[in-house]
């Protein structure tokens, strides 16, 4: 339950200050210091005018959109009324739920769940946009894009956009060696950005042919899960050399031929070696 409250009511997207109570401070002693809020908490290095926006937006949020729905059962004058989501009756006792801002309308409680992950929402809080219900999350995404590195909404005039998630400027760094990235090459890994160098030397994958990582920079051909350079003396029959780009093509034991006739030359030549299989799909090409 805590889990899903974090989710669907990140405690940054809040401006919730906690109230102090109590005997005031003695003479001379220093006030107590004012609670910082969520935001504060969660993402310290914003700056001030967005953090002031931040609470402006979690204001009127809290003032026109947020409700707790009603868990009770369905009264007489709504008998035979439809689920609001699913559209299957409801009679007169089944157990349902309301929503005050949304007007004389019941759910099923299974149904009532946000529109845009369907997740039940969680001691039935909700948020309200055009008739429509959301987790605290997805409805402050109706209004401003989230930040992929901290989880706080973004403000700003300007931020990162990149595979359809945006970023802080600040935040925009290699997955790996928190280099900042803005204004630099990078592959995306796993949805986060990564700087040319990690990736090559962490994820790049070894073309088959001559075993050299196949970088970021360098096109890239796949068949059955092994990886060559695109370039032509890499990607190309392994008997005749012929080049295999946009060609018909056989695969065997992790090698390419452009032909059945290739195929079983390779298959005689290894024949007459004695090698054995392993060592065959191991030996290097002629280009190596």
């Amino acid at each position: 339950r805590a889990r899903a409250l974090l989710q669907q009511l990140p405690p940054q997207d809040c401006d919730v200050r906690p109230l102090f109570s109590g005997a005031a401070p003695s003479p001379g002693s220093a006030p107590a210091p004012d609670p910082l809020s969520p935001q504060e908490r969660y993402c310290p290095e914003l700056p001030e005018e967005e953090r002031r926006q931040l609470r402006a937006f979690s204001a009127r949020r809290r003032r026109e959109a947020l409700g707790q729905g009603l868990a009770r059962p369905v009264p007489g004058p709504c008998h035979g009324c439809p689920c609001r989501k699913c559209g299957r009756r409801l009679n007169k006792g089944d157990p349902g739920v309301s929503a005050s801002q949304l007007g004389d309308q019941f759910w099923h409680p299974s149904c009532f769940s946000c529109h845009f992950c369907h997740q039940q929402l969680v001691d039935l809080i909700y948020f309200q946009q055009d008739g429509r219900i959301y987790c605290g999350r997805h409805h402050a995404e109706l209004f401003r894009p989230r930040c992929a590195s901290c989880d706080q909404l973004i403000f700003m005039e300007e931020c990162i956009e990149a595979e359809g998630r945006r970023w802080h400027l600040e935040h925009f760094c290699c997955l790996e060696c928190d280099e900042p990235l803005r204004g630099q090459r990078y592959v995306m890994r796993s949805g986060r950005p990564c700087c040319r160098g990690c990736f090559e030397s962490l994820f790049a994958e070894p073309c088959q042919a001559c075993g050299d990582p196949i970088g970021a920079d360098s096109e890239e051909v796949t068949h059955q899960g092994l990886h060559w350079h695109a370039r032509a003396a890499c990607f190309c029959c392994s008997l005749c050399r012929k080049p295999l780009r946009g060609q018909p093509l056989a695969c065997r034991r992790g090698r390419l031929f452009c032909s059945d006739a290739c195929s079983r030359g390779q298959d005689a030549s290894s024949t007459a070696s004695d090698s054995s299989d392993s060592a065959f799909a191991s030996a290097p090409s002629p280009d190596s």
